[in-house]
């Protein structure tokens, strides 16, 4: 399928990429579809999701443990319910991320990830019922924590 984009132009996406959001993101209730695209820039892999009905949103995205070696994620029974799976292991998780002009003040959202299930190809945000999470993290910071 092709999708157009803002940063990437149109773009060739396989159907496996592409996951239905019924309630949209947060801020972006309308859009309810959305591809994960793998763009490399000199040798360096980053994952992105992208409206496929818009050419914005496109969100920086990646999966939490690459930033956050001992994310844990805790799912309420209903987000495990309306995610159709039994395991949370049967989910796949992706943290939207903040990009300012330092790479040492990006920031990901560890408190409302985004659920993937890769059997049914639905999707939704969630907020994690870690209380020590928050939407601001800060990966390249000693603590990890934002200064707010």
């Amino acid at each position: 399928m092709e999708v157009n984009t803002r940063d990437f132009g149109i773009i060739e996406v396989e159907n496996d990429a592409v996951y239905e959001f019924p309630d949209g993101l947060y801020g972006f209730e309308e859009d309810k579809k959305f591809a994960i695209i793998d763009r490399s820039f000199e040798d360096v892999s980053f994952l992105y999701l992208q409206s496929v009905d818009n050419t914005v949103p496109c969100f920086l995205v990646f999966e939490p443990w690459d930033l956050h070696p001992h994310y844990k994620p805790v799912l309420s029974k209903e987000d495990m319910d309306i995610c159709q799976v039994e395991s949370i292991n049967d989910l796949m998780f992706l943290v939207i991320a903040v990009v300012p002009s330092s790479i040492r003040d990006l920031s990901i959202n560890i408190k409302s990830p985004i659920v993937l299930n890769p059997k049914t190809r639905k999707a939704r945000q969630v907020i994690l019922q870690n209380p020590d999470y928050n939407v601001k993290y800060l990966p390249f910071q000693q603590d990890g924590k934002a200064g707010i």
